[in-house]
């Protein structure tokens, strides 16, 4: 899996992760500086005379002009909490970095997605359910991120602090913190092996009936007008409301997997603190030596303690969402593997082409289609010759292949064997664009989009690319102005709702 992580997060850029990384360590180190500056103030509190005498303590009151006991001490202090809240503030600021990162990459991936979604042929989404498609850009890149990529960042950082608070309680207390790391990691193991099974589970399951409900969900929404006619709603509320139950039951163990074995280590770790303090008592070890080592271990495991439980959970989350993870990287790769779009027809804006000029004919020579997975061509060896400044009725039977023909003139779908002729010119994927940007086209199913008439007429132009004196002309052409300005309260600028449902059939 974190292969795939790394395919899909490395064109964002390196020196953004790097920095990324930076500021961990900055955190991990930092950490450190914050739980070893309470050390010289303990020390001091227990033998005030203890530090004049050691080799470090000479060389740091050297740097301070001379001081009583009381008043070496209040410096301690400060400086403890001066390096406390300065860990603090770095580990906020790392924290935030991580954070925006993820959701920074997470809006770049949903642009990058749609867009690679947009630049498949017309022969892709044949073969997929919009409703899958929308559950990518939305819930599988924010679970990528937010699930996936920063638990991973958190991860790192984590294992830097703890391996940073590990070695410096290796020199205050080496058997202690030897066993500690193997007892604290050995049960995180252990406890992270058992539940495999039924992370892998939940995992499959979420892949599942995730988006199981986002295409009941869809279809039925997009579908309202004949659902209501037909009084289907509770057919498709019970096919949602069976995936949203198994989602709900899914996503509850998914905490009580990641949370599980804090439960074991808080009482296993006060334990073995309680147990090195009286076993150091025992050795006849005087109380005012004892306390320094004692403080850092306490305010060591005061911050090892959640790294490790956190590391923990976000190693478990990471494993229940590789679901996401799988699902974007699938769609990056689904073209380049899929035979049936090998044929890819370039997808350069149409309002960037310019249009193609021709002046006798269109021609087809011998042109046959066959849909991806199907035996039989719905058009087969057809040669047809359409004059410029003609009109053409195509008339078939149903499955007749009608309109896989207008689809094929429009450059929609390459024939799988002939070939399509503008005044003798070869139409290939490079001159499709510069084709489809000279057409007209009235599809069977009107598309409306949920905005102005304006913005419908002027199909996929910005705004300041709107001309009204053509917008007008366009109307009138289409014998719609009169509509439009007399009936309209709002005229152009009136909204038309999803798939124009605010308009009449006929309007």
């Amino acid at each position: 899996m974190i292969r795939r992580v790394l395919f899909l997060a490395r064109p964002y850029g390196r020196a953004k992760l790097a920095a990324v990384f930076s500021l961990s360590l900055a955190q991990a180190l930092f950490q450190v500086i914050g739980i070893t500056s309470i050390f010289p103030f303990l020390a001091i509190a227990a033998d005030p005379e203890r530090i004049r005498r050691s080799h470090f303590g000479t060389q740091f009151l050297n740097l301070l002009p001379p001081m009583e006991n009381r008043q070496l001490l209040l410096v301690a202090g400060i400086i403890a909490i001066v390096a406390l809240l300065l860990s603090n503030a770095v580990n906020l600021l790392s924290e935030y970095a991580r954070t925006r990162y993820a959701q920074n990459f997470a809006h770049w991936l949903r642009v990058r997605l749609l867009r690679r979604m947009a630049s498949q042929p017309y022969p892709y989404f044949l073969q997929r359910n919009s409703g899958d498609l929308l559950k990518k850009i939305m819930d599988d890149v924010t679970n990528y991120a937010g699930g996936v990529l920063l638990p991973l960042l958190d991860t790192i950082a984590r294992v830097l602090t703890s391996v940073l608070l590990l070695a410096t309680l290796f020199l205050v207390q080496p058997v202690i913190a030897i066993s500690a790391a193997v007892i604290l990691g050995g049960f995180y193991a252990v406890t992270f092996q058992l539940l495999t099974r039924k992370r892998r589970e939940v995992d499959e399951n979420l892949k599942t009936h995730v988006a199981g409900s986002f295409r009941e969900a869809h279809q039925m929404l997009a579908g309202i007008k004949p659902v209501k006619v037909h009084r289907a709603e509770e057919h498709f509320l019970a096919r949602f409301a069976g995936h949203s139950a198994i989602m709900a039951r899914m996503f509850a163990r998914t905490p009580v997997f990641a949370n599980s074995a804090r439960y074991f280590v808080e009482p296993l770790a006060f334990g073995g603190l309680v147990v090195a303090v009286l076993l150091l008592v025992a050795r006849g070890r005087d109380f005012s030596d004892i306390l320094p080592n004692l403080g850092v271990m306490a305010l060591a495991g005061y911050r090892l303690l959640p790294s490790l439980q956190l590391l923990y959970a976000q190693v478990t989350q990471v494993s229940s969402m590789r679901h996401a993870v799988d699902e974007v990287y699938d769609e990056f790769v689904a073209a380049e593997t899929d035979k049936s779009v090998s044929r890819v027809i370039s997808t350069e804006p149409v309002t960037s082409a310019r249009p193609f000029s021709w002046d006798n004919a269109i021609t087809l020579c011998d042109v046959s289609y066959r849909y991806p997975g199907v035996s039989r061509s719905v058009v087969e060896g057809l040669s047809l010759t359409i004059p410029k400044n003609s009109s053409l009725g195509v008339i078939g039977p149903t499955g007749s292949g009608k309109s896989t023909l207008v689809d094929l003139l429009l450059g929609l779908y390459l024939p799988t064997a002939g070939d399509i002729l503008i005044d003798g010119q070869l139409l290939t994927p490079a001159l499709v664009p510069s084709w489809q940007a000279s057409i007209g086209y009235v599809p069977q199913d009107i598309f409306l989009i949920d905005d102005t008439i304006a913005r419908n007429v002027a199909f996929g132009l910005p705004d300041e690319k709107i001309d009204p004196v053509r917008l007008r002309e366009a109307c009138s052409m289409a014998q719609i102005l009169d509509f439009i300005e007399a009936d309209l309260r709002n005229g152009f600028e009136t909204k038309v709702g999803e798939r124009g449902i605010r308009l009449s059939g006929g309007q």
